[in-house]
């Protein structure tokens, strides 16, 4: 029987996850775990982290528009739109 783990981080400044599969019965030594692949700032591609910032954008429908570097990146291209009322963006709360 396999066991399953998840972790979910979000902290104030980043957020990451981890998990595992292992097989009941099994010795720590065995564990594998595995974390998020890298977060990449897609408009430098320099920025690579097991964490992401933790920002939410939101749509006018309260919808998840973009998480994290994402989030940060399509905002300040919504700032300079002028396009912030049909947004709801949220920073390190």
């Amino acid at each position: 029987m396999a066991i399953q783990l998840a972790a979910i981080y979000f902290g104030t400044t980043y957020s990451g996850y981890a998990f595992s599969v292992t097989e009941l019965g099994c010795t720590l030594t065995d564990v594998e775990i595995l974390a998020n692949q890298l977060w990449v700032n897609s408009e430098s591609n320099e920025i690579a982290s097991l964490k992401t910032p933790t920002c939410l954008l939101l749509n006018k429908n309260k919808e998840i528009a973009a998480f994290g570097y994402d989030a940060e990146e399509q905002y300040t291209d919504i700032q300079l739109d002028g396009e912030t009322d049909n947004y709801y963006f949220f920073s390190q709360i």
